[in-house]
């Protein structure tokens, strides 16, 4: 659905969207366009991203361990991380942080270690850039600052320009977005404070000031067990010094508290935001959180390692991403509901095609709730603009005017999402409606008996056309 999303929002480049800032439209928009759109470039994406956090942590873990072999188990015991395979299979703004977080630390560690202008310019446009993909990269950027505060040795970088020049790229970057915020009644923090605020009138105190925070903290330990699992068969085991790849590692207290400010702080204040504001943080938007947990571990424990130890740990790292394989294949071929079953290709023909039967024009918008919408207008051959929830506010650039003049296709998919008839409003608020009963199409996939799934189209006549 997200990867689905991201491409629709493509369709129509902006400095901004309804859920999020403009970088994640703007990859899928140009993946989509170098692979002639083909979907397969978007999931690429977030691959990509992956093997950007890991080359990211491995560069920074070679700086601050002092050993290849080391940095090299920090990086690999990440793969039994669910945010390193099945969580980011869809390309979204969550991924994009995957990638963009541990780059940024990165050079912001090579910026406080050289102070070289370079990495100071590098460290703003990453920066920028990873605001522009979700607003939660505000909280690593806190987290930076309050190292660069409390830490009296940074300090001194507050004396000279460069930092000043770092940070006037983050606000350059996102000044056109800001525009645009001020422009549309910032609708994306809209959305966000809605999604984080959803379940405030239904939940006791001690819930959304504890609970939330207390779910998500033991989510993001849990999540992080997989890997120490596999960093034990890099710990345990026999050791000689005619074996030995390293020795045990010192670190010193600057990177120590290095590895705290941009490894844990971000998580826990994410987790005091929760308590405090009594939001209900998802646990998937910690999937740039644990970048760093593997380099932590590894300072923490100080194991000595050996070829077998190595080995031993790539082989497992290897079963582990061919059994993830092998069980997300059986998942989708057996299920009778996962999206990746929706035969949206097939709805969006139909659609498209009658709508040129009737009215002899491409077709230029889509209605209706936000996952049957995103589907239409990435499948459509017509690649029409959404109007999503068939609310002009969720999509403040689209030209209603014209969505008026030239017409378009209400469509209710609720096996997707959304109730299964036009509500009174929608009725009313166009009165011209032209509603066609239910069809059926079969799942992709699909199963003996299994039931079809059901749409129903409704047309909005262009205005020179009578109904």
């Amino acid at each position: 659905m997200d990867s689905t999303e991201g491409a629709m929002w493509g369709q129509v480049l902006q400095w901004g969207y309804p859920r999020d800032p403009w970088f994640n439209a703007l990859l899928t928009k140009i993946a989509l366009w170098m692979s002639g759109d083909r979907d397969w470039s978007v999931y690429l994406l977030s691959q990509m991203m992956v093997l950007l956090a890991v080359w990211s942590v491995w560069r920074l873990g070679r700086m601050i361990l002092k050993n290849d072999y080391l940095a090299l188990i920090a990086v690999i015991i990440l793969v039994a991380i669910q945010y390193y395979n099945l969580g980011v299979i869809d390309f979204n703004d969550n991924a994009c942080e995957l990638g963009l977080w541990p780059l940024m630390f990165l050079y912001f560690y090579r910026s406080l270690t050289t102070n070289r202008l370079k990495y100071w310019l590098y460290l703003g446009i990453i920066a920028g850039i990873g605001m522009m993909a979700k607003y939660y990269t505000a909280v690593p950027l806190v987290a930076m600052l309050l190292f660069m505060l409390f830490d009296k040795s940074n300090h001194r970088f507050f004396k000279e320009y460069k930092i000043y020049l770092s940070l006037i790229i983050v606000f350059a970057i996102s000044t056109p977005h800001a525009i645009w915020l001020l422009k549309y009644d910032f609708v994306p923090i809209q959305y966000s404070l809605s999604k984080l605020n959803h379940s405030a009138d239904t939940t006791s105190f001690f819930t959304k000031h504890f609970g939330y925070g207390i779910n998500f903290f033991f989510a993001q330990i849990g999540t992080f067990i997989g890997a120490v699992a596999v960093f034990l068969l890099a710990y345990f085991g026999k050791t000689t010094s005619q074996t030995k790849l390293n020795e045990k590692p010192y670190i010193d207290q600057y990177n120590r508290r290095f590895l705290f400010y941009v490894g844990i702080a971000p998580f826990l204040l994410t987790v005091l935001i929760s308590m405090v504001s009594g939001w209900k943080v998802h646990t998937m938007w910690g999937i740039p959180l644990l970048s760093l947990w593997g380099v932590i571990l590894i300072v923490w424990t100080k194991p000595i390692l050996t070829k077998a130890k190595v080995y031993r740990v790539i082989l497992i790292a290897a079963l582990v991403t061919i059994l993830l394989m092998i069980g997300y294949s059986v998942s989708i071929s057996r299920s009778q509901t996962s999206s990746a079953n929706y035969p949206a290709r097939t709805i969006a023909k139909i659609m498209t095609d009658s709508w040129h039967d009737r009215y002899h024009t491409p077709l230029k918008y889509v209605a209706g709730y936000n996952r049957p919408v995103s589907y239409m207008a990435r499948y459509s051959e017509d690649r029409p603009e959404g109007l999503i929830d068939f609310n002009p506010k969720l999509n403040p650039a689209l030209n209603m005017r014209d969505l008026q003049e030239k017409g378009a296709v209400f469509i209710l998919i609720p096996q997707m999402e959304g109730p299964s008839s036009f509500s009174k409003e929608i009725l009313n608020e166009y009165p011209n409606l032209v509603i066609t009963p239910y069809q059926e199409v079969k799942w992709e996939r699909h199963k003996p008996k299994q039931q079809p799934i059901r749409f129903q189209i409704a047309y909005l006549p262009p205005a020179n056309v009578n109904r």
